[in-house]
């Protein structure tokens, strides 16, 4: 019993220290909420609790009739494990929900070839602290169970025959914690939703459930979004795709000489233009007068890796679709880069961090990338950043890069200094006090860097057949802190500028990440039928709206309405305007299809339609 207690006394902590670390948004509810989010997650605390309880019970049946020493040197290793990993859980997960808004799950583990980028999102003082409280609360609890709990196990009388049988029942009985209960369904993290706050919902998921859960059942071998049993919808999704026919031509000629950068963490909240904050982004607010901007565009989730995929490949990468995971699976998509080379473009790929970091390397080496350069391509001297090179040295060497290339070409650059924990190598322009202020600071410094880049390819004789299209990798919760499906946290900026841009224009149309490819492609008068999943954002016959995808559902936005579906429990997380049956029908009928389309790449199929 007092084992038991134990490790709820533990969870029990773990709520606190979450609500304390996360303030911003626990204290804005009242205690009593505290209290409901405690109890309401017990469930899974109780379940939780049944897994590690599970070898103790089976240990304490298999020497009921020896000396306790054995048992008590084994618990106390097991125990000391698995506090070790709990604690470790209960740390990672407080710096996770800050930044992505959501418990720890599996999807961290995709980085794990690549340690490196991993720590580099958060800053030396916070892995000190993390480090110093995780051995202070290992060395705090261990002692706790040795002194209260683990002496009594050393200086117990063998239980003999009677300890095996209720042993043995009791691994038995553990059954039915752990699955939630007798009933027919079992216990999952919806169980202990009860609350109108995200937050409060959050914050009563055992995070040491979570993840334990997301590991065992991540299998990716079925599709878990079955909501249609025939083929009819993928027509309807078909229909929603029409691309149109005669878009408005907004470039001076069929082939420019192409720059691609994208942007990390460039949320429209940063773009003046955008409703964003005034005087974060000078350089690009002031781009976006003398090109065309894309005012309503959403990213396809909010990792970087994903929205590569979904840029470069047109493909809507979901939040539970890893696709560059797997290079067999990332080979049979389409890419920007192979479409152009068709045409004679040399397409090159630039990134000032690790190129393995998410499987990078393979995607690109995959999409026939001439050139493919990264932070070992640098001096060491150089890679002064948390992530690597910093963006001004990226831009100048990128600058000359682009007046080496031979034409016509297709160049990315992806930038990275505008990442988690959001450091900058200058003066800080708005402070680094806090979050929000380095947010704010390391958006000011990564646009400075964007700005010098582009001023100085308008003194070059490439300008005039030049077009530079500018987008984010994806979009954040900061400044504001946003819910995680808000679809604020996806709303990103996208830009066209550059000597073969006709004149300013603003595109209103809502489109996503998956759009661009197609639309650049039909621009250019070359064809795009293989990116199944993308539309035309300059053609008139193309619908407007924008789908993107959040843990455990997927929002999707129109000219007259925006809602996000939670696929937990079957309902919606926010809506306005006129939501109806259809459009929640084309949500849904988006997640069916593309997972069942990414099951098909891996030579999967699921018995679904």
């Amino acid at each position: 019993m007092f084992y038991t207690l134990f490790w709820f006394l533990i969870f029990i902590l773990a709520k606190i220290i979450f609500f304390l670390y996360q303030h911003q948004e626990s204290f804005t509810l009242p205690v009593t909420d505290w209290l409901r989010i405690i109890l309401h997650g017990f469930k899974l605390d109780v379940s939780t609790a049944g897994y590690i309880l599970l070898f103790p019970s089976i240990l304490f049946a298999a020497t009921s009739y020896s000396k306790r020493k054995t048992c008590y040197y084994v618990l106390n290793t097991y125990t000391l494990l698995v506090l070790a990993g709990v604690l470790v859980l209960i740390l990672t997960d407080l710096e996770i929900y800050k930044y992505w808004g959501v418990r720890l799950d599996n999807e961290p583990m995709r980085f794990l070839k690549t340690p490196a980028e991993m720590l580099a999102s958060s800053t030396l003082l916070t892995l000190v602290i993390f480090i110093s409280a995780f051995l202070l609360l290992t060395f705090v609890l261990f002692t706790v169970y040795l002194k209260k709990i683990s002496v009594l196990i050393k200086h117990a009388p063998p239980a003999k025959w009677q300890g095996i049988v209720f042993f043995i029942l009791f691994a038995g009985f553990l059954i039915l914690p752990i699955r939630g209960g007798t009933g027919v369904s079992v216990i999952r993290t919806g169980s202990v939703y009860f609350h109108e706050n995200t937050f409060a919902n959050q914050a009563a998921v055992n995070v040491v459930w979570n993840f334990g859960k997301s590991v065992i059942e991540k299998k990716e071998t079925e599709n878990p979004f079955i909501f249609y049993h025939n083929d009819g919808y993928e027509a309807r999704l078909k229909d929603l795709y029409t691309r149109g026919e005669s878009p408005v031509t907004v470039l001076t000629t069929e082939r420019p000489n192409i720059i691609l950068i994208i942007l990390e963490t460039f949320s429209a909240k940063l773009i003046e233009p955008l409703g964003g904050e005034p005087g974060v982004t000078p350089a690009f607010n002031e781009l976006a007068r003398e090109g065309v901007l894309f005012s309503n565009i959403y990213s396809s989730d909010s990792r970087t890796d994903k929205g590569l995929a979904t840029i470069i490949s047109g493909y809507p990468v979901l939040e539970a679709i890893p696709i560059l995971r797997y290079p067999e699976k990332s080979n049979k998509l389409p890419f920007l880069s192979l479409s152009l080379m068709q045409e004679g473009y040399q397409a090159t790929f630039s990134y000032g961090g690790e190129i393995d970091f998410a499987n990078m390397r393979s995607y690109l080496i995959n999409g026939k990338f001439g050139k493919i350069l990264s932070d070992e391509h640098y001096p060491r001297s150089e890679r002064s950043g948390k992530w690597g090179i910093p963006d001004h040295i990226m831009f100048e060497n990128f600058f000359n890069e682009v007046m080496q290339e031979e034409k016509p070409f297709f160049k990315v650059l992806m930038t990275l200094s505008h990442h988690e924990p959001f450091e900058t190598p200058t003066t800080p322009k708005f402070g680094d006090s806090n979050l929000t202020e380095r947010f704010l600071s390391s958006a000011y410094y990564a646009d400075s860097c964007l700005g010098s880049f582009v001023k100085r390819m308008k003194r070059t004789e490439l300008w005039d057949d030049l077009l530079i299209v500018l987008v984010a990798d994806h979009g954040s919760r900061l400044p504001d802190f946003c819910e995680h499906y808000d679809p604020g946290k996806f709303h990103i900026p996208v830009l066209w500028t550059g000597g073969a841009v006709k004149k300013d224009t603003v595109i209103k149309k809502y489109g996503s990440q998956a759009d661009l490819a197609v639309t650049l492609l039909q621009q250019m008068d070359i064809g795009a039928e293989e990116y199944l999943l993308g539309k035309d954002l300059l053609s008139s016959g193309s619908h407007s709206f924008a789908i993107y995808s959040y843990k455990d559902g997927i929002g999707m936005l129109t000219d007259s309405s925006a809602f996000g579906l939670d696929f937990i429990n079957n309902g919606l997380n926010f809506s306005y305007g006129l939501v109806n049956e259809e459009s929640v029908y084309y949500g849904k009928a988006l997640q069916q299809y593309v997972f069942e389309h990414y099951l098909n790449l891996a030579g999967f199929h699921s018995s679904g339609k």
